[in-house]
């Protein structure tokens, strides 16, 4: 048999090769781990988790303030996100970071919308690696909450029109929707695809809220350059409207006629029988007064969403910021903050949500701003909603709307103080 010795030889020289720059790695990495910067090693004598949380424990009102939430139900969330933080390996004994202190200090980024090298610095965490931690935390609420904004089916879209009925007094309303843009740094090489008319580059957070002001969808991620229609259209909600594969309930009796269940949306959206929107006036016109009394009645269940938006906002400053990180990681923040909002908003209203926190209606019919409008921070981006669009509308939403304005326009459903609301909202025209 020939044996070819120079190809033995060769194969020999890459293993040496390759076995030498392994060892040259691994020396790096050592020497990388004991060069930790003296700052970072003291993490847990000296960082703002192990210095401080236990003092603001005992502080109800500090803690709150620190964390727009109640330290029980702190306690409460860490128990739901501990199994999804919890390391396969316990690599680092003495030096980890327990979930306890990666939920603390995520939720504090969240809530004071600091940078994140900030946060990093003071609980003395590498910035590097507390980028990785807030992808984690986020990523383990979002599993932990998920419960929180079911899937939408008949029970749920009946439930959500009995309580748009019930608070803001428009009936089949399933849902108020509306599109809000994310401020974010531009990423490397993006060019203007992410940069919206309003001058920034942002992603899109497109909701539904119910009467209540929890997010019953949520669809992050969209382009910021891209067109407001195609932002719609393309999500999952848009498609499904188009193709009527949600499961509404079937068309309910309002006023001698049956009427199909719908969403409510500004002139961002297409007029359709699944999308009810206000009238727009001709120019240099005044619209009638059936549809003015029409689009006061609509507005009151339109500006769920924007409440929504508005409560939480001012909870967790980092989305009426400019997020400094890659897209990605900021579609998780903001996925994050939606459950957390909807969790909050059903477990512990008093604090996270309290009475006149939000919109709410005085004795005499007027709408009430709600105290969030406060809590917004300096230099906020939160008015930037999507840009309206002229959509065809359809027959059947033609029809359906004006169906509607015959109802609220009607003695069996109008309201007491509408017709003097929209008589002095003309006068200040």
């Amino acid at each position: 048999m020939f044996i070819d010795s120079d190809s033995d030889s060769d194969l020999e020289d890459a293993i040496l090769l390759y076995s030498a720059v392994l060892a040259e790695s691994i020396k790096k990495q050592k020497k990388k781990r004991q060069n930790k910067s003296i700052y970072l090693k003291k993490r847990q004598k000296s960082g703002r988790f192990a210095r401080d949380f236990q003092d603001l424990i005992k502080d109800p009102i500090r803690f709150c303030e620190n964390f727009h939430m109640d330290v029980k139900t702190f306690q409460r969330i860490l128990s739901m996100v501990t199994p999804y933080l919890k390391p396969k390996k316990m690599t680092r004994p003495t030096d980890g970071i327990s979930p306890n202190q990666k939920l603390a200090a995520v939720l504090e980024y969240f809530a004071c919308g600091s940078l994140q090298r900030h946060i990093a610095s003071v609980y003395r965490i590498s910035k590097q690696h507390f980028g990785k931690i807030i992808d984690e935390v986020s990523i383990a609420l979002i599993s932990a909450l998920n419960e929180y904004i079911p899937p939408y089916d008949a029970n749920v879209m009946i439930n959500a029109a009995n309580d748009f009925n019930y608070q803001w007094n428009f009936p089949n309303c399933v849902g108020s929707i509306d599109g809000k843009h994310i401020a974010i740094k531009c990423p490397p090489k993006a060019g203007s695809m992410f940069f919206n008319y309003k001058g920034y580059h942002s992603i899109v957070l497109l909701a539904v809220a119910d009467a209540k002001y929890k997010f019953s969808y949520i669809d992050v991620g969209a382009y910021g350059s891209e067109g407001d229609a195609g932002v719609f259209s393309s999500s999952k909600l848009g498609k499904a409207m188009v193709n009527e594969s949600l499961p509404f309930p079937p068309d309910a009796k309002i006023h001698d006629k049956r009427l199909p269940f719908f969403f409510v949306g500004d002139d961002a959206f297409p007029l359709g029988k699944r999308l009810i929107k206000p009238y727009v006036p001709k120019r240099n016109q005044m619209l009638e007064a059936d549809k003015t009394i029409f689009n006061y009645r609509v507005s009151r269940a339109r500006r769920c969403v924007e409440n929504a938006f508005g409560i939480l906002c001012s909870r967790w400053y980092c989305l009426a910021r400019t997020m400094f990180c890659s897209p990605d990681r900021a579609q998780k923040i903001v996925a994050a903050c939606c459950y957390l909002h909807n969790f909050l908003t059903s477990l512990n209203p008093r604090v996270y949500c309290p009475t006149r926190y939000a919109n709410y209606i005085d004795s005499s019919g007027n709408l009430i701003e709600g105290e969030w409008r406060n809590n917004i921070p300096a230099n906020s981006l939160f008015s930037s909603t999507i840009n309206p669009t002229q959509g065809r509308p359809t027959d059947i939403g033609k029809t359906t709307r004006d169906s509607l304005k015959e109802f609220v326009n009607s003695p069996e459903g109008s309201v007491p103080w509408q017709k003097k609301i929209t008589h002095q909202t003309n006068k200040n025209l």
